[in-house]
């Protein structure tokens, strides 16, 4: 399933829930809100949009609290872990969710979206390995973190059946740790179709680099 880069919305007896994952997604959240209430709906809102600019839907809906939005935008996604042990300037995560978190419950499903599975423990994820050995296309859809690749790590990714691995090159300076992940990874025998690359464009980098790095990646065929 492709992901709504939307808002999405629902309605559970007299509630109204807006879940807004972009702050370009609030103008269409705030009329939202104001129709559901018009309606007479009760209209609670969340997401990452709502939690870095609580006021903007002030005084239209109930900001906080927690509602299970994510089978609402993909149901064939999950979390394993929260938080990120990084503090990445250009990120939300830490704002949002704060420090790493394993979960305890979780529930299985293919497209995995923790935003550094690889920081947490490796007991932690070899249990999400086996818990998704039987699942097909398995997609750690933030990416993982090519600083803290481990060759256990590679072990384990092996056994399961992979749509696609994910690394993120951000800046210049990463170049030799994602190239050495996508070496070890080739290595191990993963397919280079199967490997991909989030590149970050605009933040604090000039045109040549960005362009250096989209074009190192497309020489290599990832």
């Amino acid at each position: 399933m492709v992901w709504p880069k939307k808002m999405v919305h629902w309605t559970e007896n007299n509630t109204a829930y807006l879940s807004v994952p972009f702050t370009w997604n609030l103008p269409e959240a705030y009329s939202r809100c104001v129709w559901y209430q018009q309606l007479g709906f009760q209209v609670r809102a969340g997401g990452p949009a709502v939690e870095l600019m609580p006021n903007y839907l002030s005084g239209l809906a109930d900001v906080g609290g927690h509602v299970d939005a994510l089978r609402r935008h993909n149901p064939n996604a999950t979390f394993t872990s929260r938080g990120c042990i990084r503090n990445c300037p250009f990120c939300a995560v830490p704002k949002i969710e704060g420090a790493l978190v394993e979960l305890r419950d979780w529930e299985p499903k293919p497209i995995v979206c923790d935003n550094n599975l690889l920081a947490c423990s490796l007991r932690h994820f070899d249990t999400v390995v086996d818990t998704l050995k039987h699942l097909a296309d398995v997609d750690f859809n933030q990416g993982l973190d090519a600083r803290l690749l481990k060759q256990h790590h590679i072990d384990r990714l092996r056994e399961l059946h992979l749509h696609c691995v994910r690394f993120a090159w951000d800046n210049i300076h990463l170049e030799s740790t994602v190239m050495n992940a996508i070496d070890r990874l080739l290595a191990a025998g993963l397919p280079q179709s199967k490997i991909r690359v989030y590149v970050l464009v605009g933040f604090d980098d000039t045109p040549d680099d960005a362009l250096y790095r989209c074009q190192t990646l497309k020489d290599r065929g990832i």
